[in-house]
């Protein structure tokens, strides 16, 4: 079995005692930068809702290596040739990964070691790849033991990378074991509301309103800062994915019900949504009512 590195990022682990209404989250990534797309999410729930937060990257995304042309000068390394990139990435997006855990509050990092093997949109393919009998269990064993409040993957669209997918797929098989109550939702950035196929395991789900987090909204001195800064600071810090920073960053973070799909998990992630709201606007000088 593949040894699991583990990472304490942000503060201590709490000796198993937890602060009355402090959330819990849980992100389920399958590669390091895929905390991107709720990273404002992510930073306002860690810094103003004191809320713990653990993320889980299921491969070291090695097969990013055709991104780090800017990076070679600055890891003094020919990243972008096949071998030297698979060889030496691993190490370089784990540090860049807990460089941007840091940013975000993130508590603490799980890395599973799984074999990034290249962009696909096929699930399937990468779930044959990975050894998903000893990811479901690690995932298993991380939400057991986590109490977590509430989980986070990429929304599976027909369209995204096959390893978006396959890490949401064994998220969902992962709670549906062990805590089947567990409000699992999928994220997707974008400018407006739009059609998108979604696949198979989470048909229907983009027919129920999403909650969203809205990057736009401007506070701050003069209203001039939005929370579009937190993204373009945590996309560059993974600095050896030259795309990265480039944008255009999304307006907003929309999150859809992926599992269970009742009544009291909705209510339960709204509630959620709504307390940091309210802490939003005591604690950020001229933020708006939404």
């Amino acid at each position: 079995m593949k040894n699991r590195i583990v990472r304490i990022v942000f503060g201590v682990l709490c000796m198993g005692v937890v602060a009355m209404g402090q959330p819990r989250i849980l992100v389920v990534q399958a590669h390091p930068d895929d905390e991107t797309a709720c990273a404002a999410l992510l930073f306002a729930l860690t810094h103003y809702q004191n809320a713990i937060v653990d993320i889980c990257v299921i491969t070291n995304g090695e097969a990013g290596y055709r991104y780090a042309t800017l990076a070679e000068a600055l890891y003094h390394l020919p990243l972008t040739i096949d071998s030297i990139g698979r060889a030496h990435l691993p190490r370089i997006r784990k540090r860049e990964m807990l460089e941007a855990a840091e940013l975000l509050g993130v508590r603490t990092v799980y890395f599973l070691d799984e074999r990034d093997h290249a962009y696909t949109q096929s699930m399937e393919e990468t779930l044959r790849e990975w050894d998903t009998a000893i990811v479901r269990h690690q995932l298993e064993r991380i939400i057991r033991r986590g109490r977590y409040d509430m989980a986070l993957g990429l929304l599976p669209t027909q369209t995204t990378h096959g390893g978006h997918k396959a890490a949401t797929y064994l998220l969902l098989q992962a709670a549906a074991r062990v805590q089947p109550q567990l409000p699992v939702l999928g994220v997707l950035g974008g400018d407006s509301l739009f059609a998108v196929a979604m696949e198979p395991f989470a048909e229907g789900v983009i027919n129920t309103p999403p909650l969203v987090f809205d990057r736009t909204v401007s506070f701050g001195f003069n209203r001039r800062l939005t929370w579009k800064a937190i993204v373009a600071w945590n996309a560059a810090v993974h600095r050896s994915q030259g795309l990265m920073p480039l944008g255009p960053i999304a307006n907003r973070e929309y999150y859809w019900l992926l599992a269970p799909r009742t009544e009291s998990a909705r209510v339960q992630v709204e509630k959620l949504f709504r307390m940091l709201r309210e802490k939003l606007r005591t604690e950020l000088p001229n933020y708006p009512e939404q």
